[in-house]
């Protein structure tokens, strides 16, 4: 296996006052693309679609947190368009409040993995992902009150972003390059105090290439 590489990262904290939000980005050239987009905002609306570079993304998960009237999202595309490009977000109505945006490239990467989501717990919130050989994690939370940490895995505090969208949003959280080896991780959110939610999603590395010549360069066939 081999760990994928990280690329680029947008995050934005705007209020897009329409149905819709637009944000660019600049995915990184190399082969075995990845794109993936975070977002939070407020329940009262819903995403109805994700694209990059006028391509659909994929959702992979979107779930409404209602004791913290949130909805969080994430979104994905592999082999993308290279470049800059718009990443455009759409919504059921107009958004008059607050989003938290986050995007990310990679290269190397064999796509999304595993991806399990936790609500509210009292802080230390501290769950675990089951991923591959030289995976990578993203985290992000929600919590009414500030987010102190996001920890890849349980433990080593990685470095996010903090958005206010009427509640507290951490997103960008990522392992360290050198990726996990394969089985279950622990991982863990903390907060002031109170309650902090934990979404986790696994970035896999691509297989290794498997030498069927038997070690021999020159074998004739």
């Amino acid at each position: 296996m081999a760990v994928p590489t990280k690329g680029n990262v947008t995050n934005a904290n705007p209020t897009p006052g329409a149905n819709f939000k637009t944000q660019a980005h600049n995915h990184n050239t190399g082969d075995d693309g990845l794109i993936v987009a975070q977002f939070t905002m407020s329940n009262a609306r819903s995403y109805t679609s994700c694209t990059y570079g006028g391509v659909a993304m994929t959702q992979l998960y979107q779930i409404s947190r209602g004791g913290l009237s949130q909805r969080m999202a994430f979104f994905y595309l592999e082999n993308p368009p290279t470049g800059n490009n718009t990443l455009r977000v759409n919504f059921n109505n107009s958004q008059w409040n607050p989003i938290s945006l986050h995007i990310r490239s990679f290269t190397n990467s064999g796509g999304v993995g595993a991806s399990t989501r936790t609500g509210g717990q009292s802080t230390p919130n501290t769950q675990s992902l089951t991923v591959e050989e030289d995976s990578l994690i993203m985290l992000t939370s929600c919590s009414i009150n500030a987010i102190t940490s996001q920890q890849i895995p349980q433990g080593t505090n990685r470095t996010y972003v903090q958005h206010n969208t009427n509640r507290q949003v951490a997103t960008g959280a990522i392992s360290a390059d050198a990726g996990h080896s394969a089985g279950s991780i622990s991982l863990r959110a903390t907060s002031t105090f109170g309650s902090v939610t934990l979404d986790r999603t696994e970035i896999k590395g691509l297989s290794s290439s498997v030498d069927t010549s038997g070690g021999d360069f020159f074998a004739m066939f």
